[in-house]
């Protein structure tokens, strides 16, 4: 494959930029207000820019998903086609973790039955994780690529080189997150 070269740097240092300084809103940070569905949708897509959308999609998310995740119960009901905080934490978990894992697997790590203050604190320790995780990446890829950005001439091999350590990575944290999954204890009822 051929790569242009200064396009492949303006993307990397433009991602970077926006990795570094993107975060995602605490629980405190979420509108406390109750929203259509289109104020959800767009305020979503706000929040989760930096994800690829899927090929033939403009959003992250759209109404007719979120749709889907509630008749699947996936995310709670909303009350009276309104959505509260609590649902915008669901949204904003399943669209960063389905990058990565199945919905039956984000169905496991945070089932529809919570309370809002197990939601809120789920949510938080994954917007804290989310941070530290972004931020050592960000240090890693700069580990991998130097060669690439710094110098005046890259060649193809090199950049297909990243791609498949990209790819890689990807596939060994999906497999590894699934393992970790599968080890959970079932509930035990009394």
């Amino acid at each position: 494959m051929h790569y242009d070269r200064e396009r492949v740097v303006q993307r990397m240092r433009k991602w970077e930029s926006y990795l570094n300084e993107h975060t995602l809103p605490s629980w405190d940070e979420l509108p406390t207000l109750d929203l259509y569905m289109d104020q959800v949708v767009a305020l979503i897509n706000s929040y989760l820019g930096f994800l690829p959308k899927e090929v033939g999609m403009d959003a992250v998310v759209t109404a007719a998903a979120i749709n889907n995740y509630v008749r699947k119960k996936i995310v709670p009901a909303p009350v009276k086609k309104r959505y509260s905080r609590i649902h915008l934490a669901y949204l904003l978990l399943i669209c960063s973790l389905k990058q990565s894992v199945s919905i039956s697997y984000i169905q496991q790590m945070i089932p529809v039955s919570l309370t809002e203050e197990q939601v809120r604190d789920i949510y938080d320790q994954f917007v804290a994780q989310h941070r530290r995780t972004t931020l050592y990446f960000v240090e890693q890829v700069n580990r991998v690529t130097p060669g690439i950005l710094a110098e005046n001439k890259t060649d193809d091999q090199r950049v297909s080189n990243i791609v498949t350590a990209f790819a890689v990575v990807s596939g060994l944290s999906r497999m590894a997150t699934e393992k970790l999954l599968l080890m959970q204890e079932p509930e035990k009822t009394e």
